[in-house]
């Protein structure tokens, strides 16, 4: 499904499309997207692409690139913002490729517009706000592990093992990296929870869309416990600590069993990853780079520290399957070994 999100002037631009497979649900009027993300995005889950008329949204730049991630961290879709005769669409346009947005429509002709939006919602995508560019060569001397054909589930011996992760600038993944590292372990039979300890107030929006109910003093969100507070009614395996942006490591982060660091090892941004790297030497920390090219990872590594471990990005809050050959090293300490599947321990996810 294809959700539109349109003024009274644009509200045509999707009629080219009908009659094809693609079902299309279009809204038209002013919206607030903050709201719109928090209270009714949620009828609309299994959307696959959001089209978004951006002259129809109250929100200012600031604010529409925040809902914008909102949604990114929630929800697997493909955002197709129309920037169209917007006056300033170049500040736009900046903004949305930092944050990943790269199917973005700025054509004024009807035909131009209609060209651009096949391109939007073909497989691969609009390719000319793409990083990196398509002529940079591919890199192979820091290749990520492929992802494993089927989940292995392990037996654990580990109780309230704690697990921090933060951030060494905004935006820098933490939360997403949270909830994928719970899936992941649950995924694999052990039992994880979240707790919010930073002040974004991210869980708020995630409770709110997932409509979750509490349960004890958890809101259960995708399979996964979430507390708003580290007052738990409950054991379990791992505890996994959402401790935001950070410049110096708060007491949960010091007192952590596991301690995860996130953030953009870019040349322009690795200033601020050393900053918050500096006063953590002491510590056992597993540092992870996120969002980097491929062509630049092996160069960012050999400037900043060898150390770091590439990430591959993900903006679905439930993803089980994805860096296992960084989580699991962190936590097979805690494994017995013995599987509940027949597969040997060589085969790990």
């Amino acid at each position: 499904m294809l959700l539109y999100l349109s003024s009274n002037g644009k509200s045509g631009l999707t009629d080219f499309m009908e009659g094809q497979e693609l079902v299309i649900k279009k809204l038209i009027g002013r919206f607030s997207l903050k709201l719109f993300a928090a209270k009714d995005m949620r009828n609309y889950i299994g959307c696959k692409y959001f089209l978004v008329d951006v002259s129809c949204i109250e929100e200012q730049l600031d604010d529409f690139i925040v809902a914008l991630q909102s949604m990114q961290m929630m929800l697997n879709v493909r955002i197709i913002p129309i920037l169209s005769d917007m006056a300033n669409a170049d500040a736009y346009i900046g903004r949305l490729v930092d944050i990943g947005v790269t199917d973005i429509v700025t054509a004024d002709s009807m035909d131009g517009i209609r060209d651009e939006l096949a391109e939007c919602l073909s497989e691969d995508g609009m390719q000319r706000y793409k990083r990196p560019p398509e002529n940079f060569k591919k890199d192979t001397a820091f290749a990520e592990a492929p992802k494993p054909k089927e989940i292995v589930k392990y037996k654990w011996n580990s109780r309230n093992v704690k697990i921090a992760i933060a951030g060494t600038q905004r935006r820098s993944g933490v939360t997403v990296t949270a909830f994928n590292l719970a899936a992941w372990l649950i995924a694999r039979g052990a039992s994880a929870c979240y707790v919010e300890t930073n002040t974004n107030r991210h869980l708020n929006w995630i409770v709110n869309i997932y409509d979750a109910e509490k349960d004890g003093e958890a809101y259960p969100v995708g399979g996964i416990d979430c507390y708003f507070t580290n007052e738990l009614d409950k054991d379990y395996n791992f505890i996994i600590y959402d401790c935001g942006e950070i410049k110096e490591p708060p007491t949960i982060f010091r007192e952590a069993d596991i301690r995860l660091l996130c953030g953009s090892i870019l040349p322009h941004e690795a200033k601020e990853y050393l900053q918050v790297l500096n006063p953590c030497k002491d510590m056992e920390i597993h540092k992870l780079g996120l969002c980097v090219p491929k062509p630049l990872q092996e160069f960012c590594r050999e400037s900043l520290n060898k150390d770091i471990l590439i990430a591959e990005s993900s903006h679905d809050l439930f993803e089980n399957n994805i860096n296992g050959h960084i989580y699991l090293p962190m936590v097979e300490r805690y494994t017995e070994w013995h599987q509940v599947t027949a597969h040997p321990p060589a085969v790990r996810a």
